[in-house]
């Protein structure tokens, strides 16, 4: 028997497992080079797609500058309804109404011009404004005492939906002095709305004044920090002279803070104009410390509040002024019944009432008071003060509280 050679056994062995890893690795690469065309193919597809579906991202990440527009706020139209109000409501209207787009106030050293004329420019009178008659009340007393109390509830109702605000409100029958507040001495920030009792008081200085008032008051650095919201700031440099009736105006038609200073100070200064103011009104003087919390809860001890109950008290002084001496505060009258700033109740009252008012605004605290006599079916006086998270939300606040007041002098003429 012959028996194989080991040696050759071996060599047979050796190619065989030699051929074998051959094949394993052939396999492999094979495997590898299939999945890497599987890959690059998927992934071009992937990445068409992702072209299609956001075209302006490709190449995002590898360019050398990126460019960013600015960002451009939508503009909604959505209109805001209430069943209790016989008007609507628009929300981006109310925007406008309340908080204009804030722009820097430059100092009047950079917007100095050397061609402006520092002279004063000529004012012009306003027609004077009068009182229409008033309607003949349909309504009985008693009616009247139930559709007020109607009114009361509405708001107080206005006021528990709406927690993240805090409400004050003051209503009165100018003619008959009938009034309904409800929390009316609260602690308010009045800013621009002060303009009326200020101007109150101006013009009672000078009562016996019928001819124009053209004293001249120079635009100087000597303000103090009031250059905040003011026209006069924005427009003019240091130098520009004013008729005091333009002042006068411009406190009241444009919530000018720098003219309204002027007025303060042509009074005899803050402590003596707030004197004079508390003569008629002073359950919260406007210069005392006063604490309060605001409608988020901060608490706040500072001067500069009042309260609806004396700014009703204001408007109820200017217009039996007006009734009983006219001259006295026609100009005033007129400023009010001429405001370039539009009224929330606007939206509230039928397009043709005629609506005097100033509307104080302090966007820092959130704070936004309307002060108006609407010659409507009568004369009536409403104080309206709302603290919100935004313009919109106190603007809306306004225009349907007042809307409540509307629909209530209403019922007691139709």
């Amino acid at each position: 028997m012959v028996r194989p050679n080991p040696t050759f056994l071996k060599k047979a062995e050796g190619i065989k497992s030699s051929r074998k890893k051959r094949t394993i690795i052939i396999i492999l690469v094979l495997l590898a080079v299939t999945f890497m065309v599987v890959f690059v193919s998927s992934m071009a597809s992937a990445q068409d797609t992702y072209r299609q579906l956001y075209p302006n991202l490709i190449g995002a990440a590898t360019s050398t500058t990126t460019a960013y527009s600015a960002y451009q706020r939508p503009v909604h139209t959505t209109t805001e309804t209430t069943t209790e109000v016989t008007t609507t409501a628009t929300t981006t209207a109310l925007h406008a109404v309340l908080a204009a787009t804030p722009t820097p106030t430059p100092s009047p050293e950079e917007t100095a011009h050397t061609s402006q004329n520092n002279s004063p420019d000529p004012f012009t009178e306003d027609r004077d404004f009068s009182f229409q008659p008033m309607g003949i009340q349909t309504a009985t007393y008693q009616e009247r005492a139930v559709a007020l109390d109607e009114l009361k509830e509405r708001v107080i109702n206005y006021q528990k939906t709406h927690t993240d605000m805090r409400i004050c409100f003051e209503f009165i029958a100018l003619s008959s002095g009938e009034r309904l507040g409800i929390d009316e001495l609260d602690p308010i920030v009045p800013a621009g709305a002060m303009a009326i009792p200020f101007e109150i008081v101006y013009y009672d200085s000078i009562a016996g004044t019928t001819g124009p008032l053209s004293n001249v008051i120079v635009y100087d650095d000597n303000l103090n920090g009031a250059r905040n919201s003011s026209y006069i700031a924005r427009t003019y440099a240091f130098g520009k002279e004013f008729y005091m009736r333009t002042l006068l105006n411009y406190a009241i038609i444009r919530n000018d803070s720098v003219a309204l200073n002027y007025v303060i100070e042509e009074v005899g200064g803050l402590e003596e104009a707030v004197k004079k103011v508390n003569e008629i009104s002073g359950y919260i003087s406007y210069t005392d410390s006063v604490i309060y919390k605001d409608y988020r809860g901060y608490e706040y001890r500072a001067p500069g509040t009042v309260s609806c109950y004396d700014m009703g008290n204001y408007l109820s002084y200017l217009y039996h002024v007006f009734i009983n001496t006219p001259q006295v505060n026609q100009r005033l009258i007129n400023d009010m019944a001429h405001s370039e700033i539009e009224s929330p109740l606007s939206a509230a009252f039928p397009q043709d009432t005629r609506i005097l008012h100033v509307l104080g605004r302090n966007t820092g605290r959130g704070a936004y008071l309307e002060c108006a006599i609407v010659d409507y079916k009568e004369p009536i006086a409403l104080i309206i003060y709302v603290e919100a998270a935004s313009p919109d939300a106190a603007g809306t606040a306004i225009a349907t509280i007042g809307g409540y007041t509307q629909k209530f002098i209403e019922s007691c003429y139709s």
